[in-house]
């Protein structure tokens, strides 16, 4: 009886102009994350492709490289959430999301915002950019460069605004 054995171990080389070569610590391919609290789900998170780089001790985070999409149930309502991007990056510190290119977040209310680059707390509820964004919602749209808002649109901040908003007026 013979046997055979085989390792291989990619080793990182220092590169003179780049420094060390970033490698994953794994590479998942039709990547699903499923988060339920109490028998109810309350986060979806999919994409083609996910590169794991928590083996970093300085800066730990995940890279999507392509699509990213993240669906939000709320428990206590039928409402959901849906954001999708080219591609994000999650960063373990700080608790941050980075999601770029072609970001779209929609809600079952009818709200949608739209940008080319868009920092997620989703600890905190809140989202901001510096972009060029478009907010529609409640038959308003409004565009601007810069945003600051809660993912729901509750308490939304515009820089340089223009667009069609409604204005109650109270006649006396």
């Amino acid at each position: 009886m013979t046997m055979l054995f085989s390792c291989h171990t990619e080793s990182v080389k220092q590169n003179n102009d780049t420094g060390i070569k970033d490698l994953p610590l794994s590479i998942t391919e039709d990547f699903l994350l499923t988060y339920t609290l109490n028998g109810n789900k309350v986060l979806s998170l999919s994409a083609p492709i996910m590169e794991d780089y928590s083996n970093k001790t300085d800066f730990q985070y995940q890279y999507f490289p392509k699509t990213f999409k993240v669906i939000l149930t709320n428990k206590k309502t039928p409402d959901s959430t849906i954001i999708t991007a080219d591609r994000a990056y999650i960063y373990k510190k700080p608790d941050l999301t980075e999601l770029i290119g072609h970001v779209k977040i929609r809600n079952t209310s009818g709200g949608s915002l739209e940008t080319g680059l868009l920092y997620w707390d989703a600890q905190n509820n809140h989202i901001f950019g510096e972009e060029e964004t478009l907010l529609q919602q409640n038959g308003e749209r409004i565009q601007g460069t810069g945003f600051d808002s809660s993912l729901d649109f509750k308490n939304v901040r515009i820089n340089k605004m223009s667009g069609e908003i409604k204005i109650n007026q109270k006649n006396n």
